[in-house]
């Protein structure tokens, strides 16, 4: 169930969320506004190169999702928060975390380790706020540790994206600004090519997955897991920093930690949710309100498209997708939330049956297998 964006909009978590990413856009566009003005064709190739991963990375984080898609505005929501408040606030912070390393440890110090230091504190920190601030803005999206898996790996991607974007600009600026094009697409090749597998959207999954799991259900021990997760978030950006084992050549073998990491997770999230799916169809087969077969075809993407085509377009087809939406809606209530409703599940069931009554009148009933 999602939250229309006049709803959004009372929520002071809205405007909290639009003024971080104001507030980053500024201080970004403060920091690197000159060299793309400087080097307008390198920017705009840089961009170019961009843009399409920005686009497929949310594709497919969004498809990750076992039975439905995220929602596109939550997806747009945490990764411009990733993109803007958290990147462009985060500037500030690691030049101010690593000058306070440089002068307690010394400047040798710090230009090997200042990184590994002060990036995972303040950009895990900045890049899973996104996925707390999403909670607040729409309660609905954040259920578990699956929802928080995947806001995380938005917000981190958002964050990587700019990022990224900063890199085509200073390797202009190492190689002597006489090649902006070339410049680029080296970039472009070691920053996506050769290490987006593993980057910020990973770290912050792992992250997120823990948030994710506390927000669903309050609990000691899911607190203690959510902790544990954070820290690990923070670890595997301490190691991705590090200045053990650089190089392009050894870049898998540095990332590949990384990458395990967010796999076991998701898939540890994705087998807590079709547990969750499976039990919860089970059961309101048996008191009625699915018809048995119906929990196949709620499961997979293939099967519910697939029964739009077997209805008449129009009215019909709008009923049975409404009705889809409701069965999912009211399978995902029992996850838990940050604002629990405790009548949300018979009000999910009696539209449930006021649908389905509506499509039966309609003359198009579902075909279940």
């Amino acid at each position: 169930m999602t939250v229309t964006r006049g709803a959004l909009a009372h929520r002071p978590a809205f405007w909290l969320w639009a003024a971080a990413c104001l507030l980053g856009a500024w201080i970004a566009v403060r920091g690197i506004g000159a060299h793309v003005a400087a080097f307008p064709g390198g920017a705009i190739a840089g961009a170019a190169l961009l843009a399409p991963t920005l686009a497929a990375g949310v594709w497919i984080l969004r498809r990750l999702h076992p039975v439905r898609s995220r929602p596109l505005g939550y997806a747009l929501i945490a990764v411009a928060w990733g993109g803007l408040a958290a990147f462009g606030t985060v500037l500030p912070a690691n030049a101010a975390l690593q000058a306070i390393i440089g002068k307690t440890a010394g400047p040798g110090f710090n230009a090997a380790w200042g990184a590994a230091i002060a990036a995972p504190v303040n950009e895990e920190i900045l890049k899973l706020l996104g996925v707390a601030t999403l909670a607040l803005m729409a309660p609905s999206a954040i259920r578990g540790p699956l929802d928080g898996w995947g806001y995380g790996a938005l917000s981190g991607l958002g964050f990587q994206f700019v990022e990224n974007f900063l890199y085509v600009l200073n390797t202009i600026v190492l190689t002597g600004a006489t090649q902006d094009a070339n410049a680029a697409f080296f970039s472009f090749g070691s920053r996506v090519v050769g290490g987006a597998w593993w980057s910020h959207w990973a770290m912050t999954a792992v992250g997120g997955a823990g948030l994710g799991l506390l927000i669903g259900r309050v609990s000691r021990a899911n607190l203690a897991i959510a902790v544990g997760a954070f820290v690990l978030a923070m670890a595997l950006h301490s190691w991705w920093d590090a200045p053990a084992l650089s190089g392009l050549a050894l870049m898998p073998v540095k990332g590949a930690p990384i990458l395990i990491a967010a796999v076991v997770t998701y898939r540890l999230a994705r087998r807590r949710y079709l547990s969750h799916f499976r039990r919860t169809v089970h059961a309101e087969t048996a008191s009625g309100v699915l018809v048995p077969g119906e929990g196949h075809v709620l499961a997979f993407r293939k099967w519910r498209r697939k029964e739009r085509w077997d209805v008449p377009s129009g009215e019909p087809r709008r009923l049975l997708a409404r009705l889809r939406a409701t069965e999912l809606d009211l399978i995902e209530d029992g996850l838990g939330g940050l604002e629990p409703d405790p009548r949300a599940a018979d009000r999910l069931r009696a539209d449930i049956r006021d649908l389905r009554h509506d499509l039966r009148a309609s003359a198009a009933p579902p075909r279940v297998a």
